[in-house]
């Protein structure tokens, strides 16, 4: 799971920057003093191995993490803190939603950064996983620009990318011009293919559209892969994946890709 999500938000195959390591030159290390002229040298608060040790301590409390809006830990308890658009807020309150559950709490922060980020999460089935990437789809994309595809959700199965097309639909009621969009097999007019601002398809299917210039991809900006971890399981899927983002990669400078698995 964890290769095919690195591969998939590094697409260029470069390896991942690695740790620097400091080498101490044998020959300063000879002339270091040594035994007592050493600990006569050392300055006060200086331990033998040439670093300050602290007198005090610094108590960092996770709550103090949370409410920090600099923080990775950052986390809300309202959906009004994320600052969405009150259309959305409206969706939110006519499917009944509250306030944010766990998995919510903690990503839709990250996910609504600024600037974006790309990212990796892993939650149990049925802890508003698709809410969290829905939330933010839709306040990435323009909804000035109703049939121009700006957001892609992969799915492993056609059921799931309907779940989640109606789950996006009912969100986004309120939102004026929305139009989503399903590329899954039999679905898209092949005279007029993929209008829409968001689709949600199958690798295979997508890529298909994409090789038939069916599907513009030009102006994407926002990348999900649901269920990464289930890519895995069904053969193929999880290359078909990574070329769908291969392929947006050159076209695009600036993509942010999340990618959603499940946990056991």
């Amino acid at each position: 799971m964890a290769d095919l999500a690195s591969r998939i938000t590094n697409p260029s195959g470069e390896p991942p920057i690695e740790a620097t390591e400091v080498l101490v030159d044998t020959a300063d290390a000879a002339a270091a003093p040594q035994g007592d002229d050493a600990a006569k040298d050392q300055p006060e608060g200086v331990s033998e191995t040439g670093l300050f040790e602290s007198n005090y301590d610094v108590e960092v409390k996770l709550s103090d993490l949370q409410n920090d809006q600099e923080s990775p830990l950052y986390s809300v308890s309202t959906f009004d803190q994320l600052g969405l658009s009150k259309e959305v807020n409206d969706g939110l309150l006519a499917m009944n939603y509250k306030k944010p559950s766990k998995i919510q709490e903690k990503a839709l922060p990250l996910m609504l950064a600024d600037p974006p980020r790309n990212m990796i999460a892993q939650s149990q089935s049925g802890t508003g996983k698709t809410g969290a990437f829905v939330l933010t789809l839709l306040s990435r994309i323009d909804l000035s620009k109703p049939t121009q595809p700006q957001a892609l959700v992969l799915a492993p199965t056609r059921e799931l990318a309907r779940q989640i097309q109606s789950v996006i639909k009912s969100i986004g009621q309120f939102c004026k011009d929305l139009i989503v969009e399903a590329a899954v097999p039999g679905a898209v007019s092949r005279e007029t293919g993929v209008k829409a601002s968001a689709v949600v398809g199958t690798p295979g299917t997508v890529m298909d559209l994409i090789g038939r210039r069916q599907f513009d991809v030009s102006q994407l900006k926002l990348l999900i892969i649901d269920e990464a971890d289930n890519m895995l399981d069904l053969q193929g899927m999880g290359e078909q994946c990574m070329r769908v983002r291969k392929y947006v990669h050159p076209i695009k400078s600036f993509l942010v890709c999340m990618v959603f698995c499940l946990r056991d």
